[in-house]
């Protein structure tokens, strides 16, 4: 399937482990190379800023979503191709997720976590049909996706609902898991690391 528009959720933070900013810089490697634009919360920090100067240093687009109450407190991005500002958190999300042919969830904290369950339950609602691929980069997905494993075993989660998203090792390997796509669009339901 085409994906010209990939829509990344991430870390703000500037003290994650190398290995997360390595992995960062391949995937904005891979979008260029592929030319596939940027979608994310419009930061200059952490993965997410990582990752729109990796982009917009190799010829790239870089799309920011961001709250104007946001705009100070999280140093929003200076250079980028377009940046819009919202209202609100939902908005933002919202608006992230109009643009977005795809979702990638790399490495991040409370933020990264609300905006993956979010447009994951949209999914499972039955609001989008667009793929989500989840980077367990150095196993840091391996509670979350336990706590899945163990959602589905007391039933409170159905098992058809783990193939909403795909997991793969890196986020070096996002790009290439949602190139070999072909409608419809489902995960093949794996949860473990490959």
């Amino acid at each position: 399937m085409k994906i010209r528009r990939l829509c990344v959720f991430s870390s703000s933070s500037n003290h994650v482990p190398e290995a997360f900013r390595q992995d960062a810089l391949a995937l904005a490697d891979r979008m260029v190379e592929e030319k596939i634009s940027l979608v994310y919360g419009g930061g200059s920090v952490g993965l997410m800023g990582v990752l729109a100067d990796r982009i917009l240093a190799g010829g790239g687009e870089a799309v920011g979503v961001i709250p104007s109450f946001l705009c100070t407190k999280e140093l929003a991005h200076e250079g980028l191709t377009r940046r819009i500002v919202t209202k609100s958190m939902h908005e933002r999300k919202m608006e992230m997720s109009r643009l977005a042919d795809a979702f990638a969830v790399l490495p991040g904290g409370f933020g990264t976590m609300d905006e993956f369950f979010e447009i994951l339950t949209w999914k499972q609602l039955g609001l989008h049909s667009r793929p989500i691929v989840v980077a367990n980069t150095l196993g840091w997905f391996d509670a979350i996706l336990s706590f899945c494993r163990n959602a589905v075993k007391t039933r409170t989660v159905s098992p058809r609902n783990l193939e909403l998203f795909e997991v793969v090792p890196s986020a070096s390997h996002a790009v290439d898991a949602l190139l070999r796509r072909r409608p419809p669009l489902r995960a093949p339901g794996r949860l473990a690391r490959t």
